[in-house]
């Protein structure tokens, strides 16, 4: 196996445009909050729409408001329809916030 790319910024060949790539950017948040699970969790309250696709090729947007989310799942409640969504993780594509993201 060729390790000659292992451990490198960028890949061989490639411009650096330091207008796009800024490497000096470090993250002060410990690497545990940054998985998808802990930001849902301190972000319970918060109103979001979860975009999502599934294998058939279906696409859907859910509105609603964060309830609870473990390893694999997140629940959303609708309060205009009074609808709870329990949601496969796996099938999220991303998550839009309506107000500042909590993850810290």
């Amino acid at each position: 196996m060729n390790n000659t790319y292992f451990n490198k910024d960028i890949f061989p060949d490639m411009p650096i445009n330091k207008n796009n790539i800024n490497q000096n950017i470090k993250l002060n948040i410990p690497m545990e909050n940054l998985y998808l699970e802990n930001i849902i969790n301190q972000n319970k309250g918060n109103q979001v729409i979860i975009h999502m696709s599934f294998p058939n090729n279906e696409n859907i947007n859910i509105k609603g408001i964060i309830e609870q989310s473990g390893e694999e799942f997140i629940i959303i409640s609708e309060p205009a329809t009074g609808i709870w969504h329990l949601l496969p993780i796996k099938n999220i594509n991303y998550i839009s916030f309506n107000e500042n993201i909590n993850y810290e």
